[in-house]
This record gives structure tokens, sequence and C-alpha cells, in this order.
């Protein structure tokens, strides 16, 4: 099964403009991603940073969700993007979602169906 990015946004930040200082910030982002060729796509988020923003804010803890890069620029990080998910290999939809949120955070990381309490 392929997938493929439907499309990358920022809440925060609307294309094409670019942070003030686009080599010292940090933008939280989400990819829209799903099966090649079907209209559904699940949300993955992660923010974009750069080196300069981590040596400013020494107490900010880093991690899973985050795409380093030495300057802010929405090719670079479609392009970064594109290529994480045209990387994935999965039998199911599932498993390429589970794959992916090694790197960002997925929408249903640990979902759990509602189940109705009797009384």
């Amino acid at each position: 099964m392929r997938i493929e990015l439907k499309g990358i946004y920022s809440p925060d930040l609307n294309s094409p403009h670019t942070p003030d200082d686009p080599e010292c910030c940090a933008v939280f982002m989400n990819a829209d991603v799903g099966i090649l060729g079907s209209e559904g796509a699940d949300i993955f988020g992660f923010t974009v940073v750069t080196p300069a923003f981590l040596v400013k804010n020494p107490e900010t803890h880093w991690g899973r969700g985050y795409l380093l890069v030495q300057e802010f620029s929405w090719r670079e990080v479609e392009r970064m993007v594109s290529r994480l998910v045209s990387s994935v290999s999965a039998e199911s939809w599932e498993d390429a979602a589970k794959q992916l949120s090694r790197f960002m955070d997925w929408e249903f990381d640990n979902y759990q169906p509602y189940e109705s309490v009797s009384r």
C-alpha cells in the first residue's frame, strides 16, 4: 500500500509567509497524510525548529514530533515531509500511520474507543 502527503499547513503561520526570523524559530505544523488516491487523511503534527532557536531556548526539551532545519522554508519542510511519507512501506493504513508516528504526533496516538458504562 502506498500513502501520500495530501497537504501541509500551520495553524500559526499562513503560507507563503515565513517567521520574522526564519533562522531562529519554532513553527507548529500539520501534515495531512492518507492512502494514495483516496480522499481521506489523518493529521500528523510536528514542530519545525532551527538550531538557533534551540540555542536561545536551552530549557526546552525536544524529541519526537520535531523537524530540525537550518532555516524555515515552506518548500523545504514540504520536501522533507514528502520524503518521510514516501519512505513508508506498509501492508495497512494502521501500520503506515504507526511508522509515521515514530516521527510525528498522529492525531490517533493512544486512541481508546469509547465504551459506555452501564449503571
